[in-house]
């Protein structure tokens, strides 16, 4: 274990930098791989202190000297989402992921002191060690972007607790926090308004569809004009199924060999192309009809029976090699 007071603090941080940077790209790394397609709209940034910033908390207490390893924040990852909801669904991820979590705290802020909300994870992992051997430590601040903005105005104001503000500014300091807290907790009502309107369910499996039609066919999806189609064919989906419905069709495609081929076969530019016969091949819909043709081939008749879908989606199930059963 390194101690700060038998060696030098810039040399000590001079012969760690190079591990305190590949520890940063393994658990920057690691947080964007665990949230990718899980937390919508987010984004993950990183840093390593600079050599400054640790030999002042090495020295701040001149009488009592931190040793290097109790010094917790060398390296640093942050994850800002857009809703309470979704930090809270990283934070889930972010613990669950292949480390060891040391602490996990939701800060709050003080008008006085450096306010850096959100929730913060302390994760240590095997594959990130230092010059000397020891463990290094990563703290995650989880925020959403409100908080992420009011931590960058907090640091500015107060510049670490150097310049204590006075009792007006103080209490100005007061009335944004409070801001940043309301303004987060309407977000989140609104987001769970949101999951409650019509079609809201449809609307975000579309989405999703959208993002798996584009690297199947290798073209970009149009975009939904309306739901009407994908509101019929989620008909042949049950209650448990619709919130499970992207998965589903993920695993068919993750299945299905040459599924990929099947739809370029049927596109827009394939030789050959009948308008009746592949016009759904072109929307992402078709992978629902796909994945039903060949999970439950029934429920897809029952959906879109006496709907001007029922022939088109039939010579569908045909050209794909997944006929439906006759009447």
């Amino acid at each position: 274990m390194s101690d700060s007071r038998n060696l030098d603090p810039a040399a000590t941080y001079k012969a760690a930098k190079p591990f305190l940077d590949a520890a940063l790209e393994h658990y920057q790394g690691t947080v964007a791989t665990l949230l990718k397609g899980q937390v919508p709209e987010h984004y993950v940034i990183g840093r390593v202190k600079t050599a400054r910033s640790l030999i002042r908390k090495l020295r701040e207490r001149p009488n009592e000297p931190r040793t290097w390893d109790s010094i917790t924040d060398k390296v640093g990852v942050r994850v800002i989402c857009t809703s309470r909801m979704d930090c809270d669904a990283a934070t889930q991820l972010i613990s669950d992921g292949p480390w060891t979590v040391l602490k996990t705290e939701r800060k709050t802020g003080k008008h006085d002191k450096l306010f850096y909300p959100g929730i913060h994870v302390e994760i240590q992992s095997g594959n990130a060690v230092d010059h000397a051997g020891s463990r290094i430590t990563c703290e995650v601040q989880i925020r959403t972007r409100a908080q992420d903005a009011w931590a960058v105005a907090s640091h500015k104001l107060t510049y670490k607790g150097a310049v204590v503000p006075p009792k007006r500014m103080r209490r100005l300091v007061d009335r944004l926090t409070v801001f940043v807290e309301v303004f987060d907790d309407e977000i989140h009502r609104l987001f769970k308004k949101r999951g409650k309107l019509p079609m809201y369910v449809e609307a975000v499996a579309l989405e999703k569809l959208e993002e798996t039609y584009e690297r199947l066919s290798g073209e970009p999806a149009e975009g939904a004009k309306d739901l009407s189609i994908v509101a019929i064919l989620m008909a042949a989906y049950d209650d448990s199924e619709k919130l499970a419905v992207t998965d589903l069709v993920d695993q068919y495609c993750g299945s299905t060999a040459g599924i990929a081929e099947v739809i370029q076969a049927h596109s827009y530019n394939a030789e050959g192309y009948r308008d009746q016969a592949d016009w759904l091949f072109t929307q992402p819909e078709v992978l629902l009809v796909l994945e039903r043709a060949r999970a439950k081939p029934y429920l897809l008749l029952n959906a879109v029976a006496n709907t001007d879908l029922e022939d088109v989606v039939r010579a569908t199930a045909i050209s794909a090699g997944t006929p439906l059963p006759a009447e």
